[in-house]
C-alpha cells in the first residue's frame, strides 16, 4: 500500500496546469498527487493560499 498526498486550497485542489505550471481544479479526480508529505508541503507553500490542507490517501 502506498500513501500519496493532495493539496486542498479553499474548495479546490492543486492540479497539473498548462505548460507544466500548477493549476487548480474542483475535482479530486483531476488533482495532482505527491509521493511525499514534504513534496506536497513545498508545492502548497509555492502555489496555495494560506490555510491549505494536505490530505493523505492510501492507494493500492
Amino acid at each position: 500500500m502506498t500513501t500519496v498526498y493532495f493539496v486542498k486550497t479553499g474548495e479546490q485542489y492543486l492540479c497539473p496546469g498548462e505548460d507544466g505550471d500548477v493549476g487548480l481544479t474542483p475535482s479530486f479526480e483531476e488533482a495532482e498527487h505527491f509521493l511525499s508529505y514534504e513534496e506536497a508541503e513545498r508545492a502548497a507553500r509555492s502555489n496555495a493560499d494560506p490555510g491549505y490542507q494536505i490530505i493523505a490517501r492510501h492507494q493500492g
